[in-house]
């Protein structure tokens, strides 16, 4: 009898706004100078964990979290395990962390959040994302989903 493979095209949908942060310092240090720039208040949650590689194994993520004002919620991501082992989105490897902004009003404006985040001295890069344009974005629906 033969094998059948069947597999599926399944495209998420992406509906929240991603950036990228080059930041050489620790994650509770990124998030202290966001709360003071951005009048929000990040709170450290579980761990983010990513199947990787091979069956049964995972790389580990911490993850902050605050609400907004217009009750958009930020989440800040580590990118790079904390073992050291693997990376959250493998072929971002340039990036430190992500953060991302969900629920967020027709109204937000981006271009003042970047400017804001540009101006901390601490984060020497940011950049706006595709998640269309990544192979391994689906991390991120997997991340929203939990």
């Amino acid at each position: 009898m033969s094998k059948k493979i069947i597999k599926l095209d399944f495209e998420g949908e992406f509906n929240f706004i991603l950036l990228g942060l080059l930041c050489g310092f620790k994650d509770y240090k990124l998030c202290f100078e966001l709360n003071h720039i951005l009048n929000l208040s990040f709170q450290r949650k579980d761990d983010v964990n990513i199947p990787a590689g091979r069956p049964g194994s995972n790389t580990r993520h911490s993850h902050y979290e605050s609400n907004g004002f217009d009750f958009e919620s930020y989440h800040v991501l580590s990118n790079r395990d904390k073992g050291g082992t693997g990376f959250f989105i493998p072929e971002k490897k340039n990036i430190d962390f992500f953060l991302l902004v969900t629920d967020a009003p027709g109204s937000f404006d981006l271009k003042n959040l970047m400017s804001s985040l540009k101006n901390l001295e601490i984060i020497t890069g940011v950049y706006e994302m595709d998640p269309y344009e990544m192979k391994s974005a689906d991390s991120f629906l997997i991340f929203l989903e939990s």
